[in-house]
């Protein structure tokens, strides 16, 4: 089963796959509040192939998830479990994050005034965001 479809909405793969909103940026497709859109419509209003680009995000994708295929974290030690996860998951967050700030602040100055949480979400946003992520030795 594919992981993305063209019938998927813009915003539910960024969703799921934060990084796919590179790929969208690239192709000059709104993913933040134009992100209500099928990745279909998104494709033909830019003049693009949809099927391209879910095979473009789809491949990405698996860059991501397939680092760990074929690991059994259950024989794995403690060194070897806290350094994938900062290989991984750490490293990605490094890459991302700042790359989402200005849509977060974006969304908070466009929505806050009508939707206050959103207000508390930047910040908790800009707090998760600036500091360095943990570098646990084990």
């Amino acid at each position: 089963m594919e992981r993305f479809t063209t019938n998927q909405t813009v915003g539910e793969i960024v969703t799921l796959f934060p990084k796919a909103a590179d790929l969208f940026k690239a192709n000059r497709i709104d993913f933040c509040c134009g992100g209500n859109v099928s990745v279909k419509e998104a494709a033909e209003k830019r003049n693009l192939s949809a099927d391209e680009l879910i095979d473009a995000i789809c491949n990405l994708y698996g860059q991501y998830a397939g680092k760990a295929v074929g690991q059994n974290w259950n024989e794995a030690g403690y060194t070897e479990i806290v350094n994938h996860i900062q290989a991984t998951h750490h490293a990605f967050l490094r890459e991302e994050l700042p790359n989402l700030s200005p849509y977060v602040t974006k969304v908070m100055r466009v929505h806050g005034g009508n939707h206050p949480h959103l207000i508390e979400v930047h910040e908790l946003f800009s707090q998760v965001n600036y500091p360095p992520l943990i570098n646990l030795t084990v």
